[in-house]
């Protein structure tokens, strides 16, 4: 099993990362990011042909989700490292 809280290259179909989190006392894998759609910018790197770059889409994507603390949400790992 990978590191926990630490995002890999997703082999699900159409995702760009996946990493584990503890939910409820378990293990979980979660996926976030859609290999099929654009980001404003990929902190790690391996889909930054996909960013944007655009700050307009950014402040139209926080007015649709907003931001969370919590680090077992996929919306927390999108918000941190692809917007």
């Amino acid at each position: 099993m990978k590191e926990l809280y630490k995002p890999f290259i997703s082999k699900s179909k159409n995702k760009k990362y996946s990493l584990y989190v503890v939910k409820n006392g378990k293990t979980k894998l979660i996926h976030f990011g859609d290999k099929r759609y654009q980001h404003y910018k990929d902190k790690l790197k391996n889909y930054s042909h996909l960013n944007h770059n655009d700050k307009n889409r950014l402040k139209r994507y926080y007015q649709r989700f907003k931001k969370t603390k919590d680090k077992n949400t996929a919306l927390y790992w999108s918000n941190k490292i692809l917007w």
